[in-house]
C-alpha cells in the first residue's frame, strides 16, 4: 500500500486495545479496492455514516487536494476515516473559491471509540506542511448526523466534544446564519484561519458568514 499514497502522504501504527491500526493519510485514487468497511460503520435507526461506499472514497481523493484518511485494522477493515476537499460548487463557502477547505466528514466505528482515534486521523489531515495556512478550513456540524445512540451523549454534550477535537488544531466557533447551520441551535460551524490568509481574506469571510459577498 505505501507504495500507492501520494508523495506527501503518510503512514503511522498505533496499539489499541482491539489490536494494531495503521494509520494511512492522503490515500491517492484507486487504493481503495480490496477494503471493507467496519460493521460498526453503516446505517442504524438514528444514525447513518457520512461514508456508505467505498467509491466515496475514491472521489474525494480524485478532486483536487482532496485527502482521504484512513484507520485500518487487519490491513483491509476500515475503523474510521477522515475526508477533507474544497466545498462543492452551489455552496455558500465555494463563494471564495480556493480559500475555503473543509473537514468535511469525520467518523469512527462504534466498535473502536473511546481509543483516541478521531484525535490521531484529525492530527494526520491537518499534516499538510503549510497547505492550512493559506486557507481558512472549515467545519459544519450539522447536529443530524451525529450518533447520540452510539455514544450515549446529548445533543449539548456532542456539540462540545466536537468543538474539543477540533480546538488543539486552532478551530473554533463562528456565529453564521447558513441555514443549513441556523436551522437548530444544536448546529455548530467552526473554521479555522490560516497564518498566511490576508486581512483582506477575512474580512470577506466575516461578511460571507452572514451571507454578504464582497467582490475580490
Amino acid at each position: 500500500m505505501s507504495g500507492h499514497l501520494k508523495p506527501e502522504g503518510k503512514i503511522s501504527r498505533i496499539q489499541t486495545p482491539k489490536g494494531e491500526l495503521e494509520l494511512r493519510s492522503l490515500c491517492p485514487p484507486g487504493s481503495f479496492s480490496g477494503l471493507v468497511l467496519d460493521s460498526g460503520l453503516g446505517t442504524f435507526p438514528h444514525y447513518s455514516s457520512m461514508i456508505q461506499k467505498l467509491e466515496m472514497f475514491d472521489r474525494i481523493a480524485s478532486s483536487e487536494d482532496g485527502n482521504v484518511v484512513l484507520a485500518i485494522a487487519e490491513g483491509k477493515r476500515v475503523v474510521a476515516y477522515a475526508c477533507s476537499y474544497y466545498p462543492a460548487p452551489g455552496e455558500r463557502w465555494a463563494a471564495l473559491g480556493k480559500l475555503m477547505y473543509e473537514m468535511g466528514a469525520i467518523e469512527v466505528s462504534r466498535n473502536f471509540r473511546g481509543l483516541g482515534i478521531a484525535q490521531r486521523l484529525v492530527a494526520m489531515a491537518m499534516d499538510r506542511g503549510d497547505f492550512y495556512e493559506e486557507k481558512i478550513a472549515y467545519m459544519n456540524g450539522f447536529s443530524w448526523h451525529w450518533d447520540l445512540e452510539g455514544t450515549g451523549l446529548t445533543l449539548a454534550q456532542y456539540r462540545e466534544l466536537m468543538i474539543s477535537l477540533m480546538k488543539p488544531y486552532g478551530f473554533k466557533e463562528y456565529p453564521t446564519n447558513e441555514p443549513n447551520i441556523a436551522i437548530r441551535q444544536e448546529n455548530v460551524f467552526l473554521a479555522r484561519i490560516g497564518s498566511k490568509v490576508s486581512q483582506k481574506d477575512i474580512k470577506r469571510f466575516h461578511k460571507l458568514l452572514f451571507g454578504i459577498l464582497d467582490p475580490q
